[in-house]
């Protein structure tokens, strides 16, 4: 009994710290102090993992979940061993300490949310998510809406493109908790995270948004009610656009849209050239790309996770992206069919905003720990178990 009330404290502070974690690193991004909050539940994690054995099902509680796993160990011990052949082997270590932070990540992330304490957690994320929307509205307007940047002092990400993904996500976790536990309270953190998105003025987050939006939302369930309410939604927002500054701005940032696509497709070739001489195993981790594009922009980055995987893992790299994301895809896809449409949704959100957007996924807790590996959680999940 006393070892059954133990693991159940540890279990319990192990919670609270990752849950910690989650909060404060949506709004502080990459901090030391918050890191090592996720450290600790890790510590925790492992001790749990070893005094009770049943808790090491979450890795294997079926086929689907087995294979999720190894697909994920698989691409992240594959790019780390890249690093042998790239120009600083010696980042093998750090790569692999990486790594391993991230199998533990997802490992709490999927305990959780098959737990009764799945909502907690998508709440801690939610109000983490609104505090860093409330603090761009109150102290980074001008910055964001006029410049498209931050100030040296803003806590989260510095690029206003991950900010915007982060409100995008904020939308989809508050559609999640209104689904699930009916609060239509959480519904008014929308507005706030919409706004975000507004005054961003980037084209990817929302096109991230909206696609799957379209694509899971059950039409033929909705009501006569729902309809007209999404047409009046729909009225004000392009009102909005038309009869103000900024949605003068944001009308004028899609009208470049075709411009910033040629752009793109520059870099992806220049990407392919590179990738044409070391085909099959890629250039390394540490690669990136160094010329300048016709435009006159120095370019060091793929703009895609996907071209990223190519250029740095070749062949191989990109299959095994691709193995580990169909596999969260065709898991949720299934789980959509039950009710999960959102969760799925969330997931093809992360898909869509990285083919034309990110550095690479692997390093310590980021602003991608919530753009690409909180979603890729869900997959992983898909349809619930019974609790663990």
């Amino acid at each position: 009994m006393k070892f059954i009330k133990n693991t159940y404290k540890v279990e319990k502070l192990r919670f609270v710290l990752f849950t910690s974690f989650l909060f404060f690193s949506a709004i502080f991004c990459g901090y030391t102090k918050v890191n090592n909050l996720l450290h600790a539940s890790i510590i925790l994690f492992i001790i749990t993992l070893i005094i009770a054995p049943e808790t090491r099902r979450i890795f294997y509680i079926n086929n689907n979940r087995k294979r999720g796993f190894i697909f994920v160990a698989i691409f992240l011990l594959y790019f780390a061993v890249s690093n042998l052949w790239g120009s600083n082997p010696i980042n093998i270590e750090s790569s692999l300490t990486h790594s391993f932070y991230i199998i533990m990540f997802l490992g709490m992330m999927v305990s959780v949310l098959e737990s009764g304490n799945r909502m907690i957690l998508i709440y801690a994320c939610l109000a983490g998510l609104f505090c860093l929307s409330l603090y761009c509205l109150v102290f980074e307007y001008h910055s964001i809406s006029q410049m498209r940047r931050v100030s040296h002092n803003f806590p989260g990400p510095e690029n206003v493109i991950d900010i915007s993904g982060y409100a995008a996500i904020g939308i989809l976790l508050s559609l999640i908790a209104f689904r699930d536990k009916a609060n239509k309270i959480v519904l008014l953190s929308i507005p706030v995270f919409l706004t975000v998105l507004i005054i961003s003025q980037s084209r990817g987050p929302v096109i991230a948004l909206l696609v799957p939006l379209l694509i899971t939302i059950p039409f033929r369930k909705m009501t006569r009610k729902h309809a007209f309410l999404s047409v009046a939604i729909i009225i004000m927002l392009i009102a909005g656009l038309l009869y103000s500054a900024l949605g003068g701005k944001i009308i004028h940032r899609f009208g470049e849209l075709s411009t910033q696509i040629f752009l793109r497709l520059s870099i992806w070739s220049h990407t392919l050239g590179l990738v044409y001489n070391m085909p099959i195993f890629g250039h390394g981790f540490d690669y990136h790309l160094e010329f300048t594009n016709y435009s006159g922009e120095h370019i060091r980055t793929t703009h895609s996770v996907y071209f990223g995987a190519l250029l740095k893992g070749g062949a191989v790299g990109l299959l095994l992206l691709l193995l580990m994301l169909a596999h969260g895809l065709n898991s949720l896809m299934r789980a959509a069919k039950e009710g999960m449409r959102l969760e799925l949704c969330l997931f093809l959100f992360m898909m869509i905003f990285y083919l034309s957007q990110g550095l690479f996924v692997i390093s310590n807790p980021t602003e991608y720990w919530y753009l690409f590996w909180f979603p890729l959680a869900f997959g992983l999940v898909g349809k619930r178990q019974a609790t663990i």
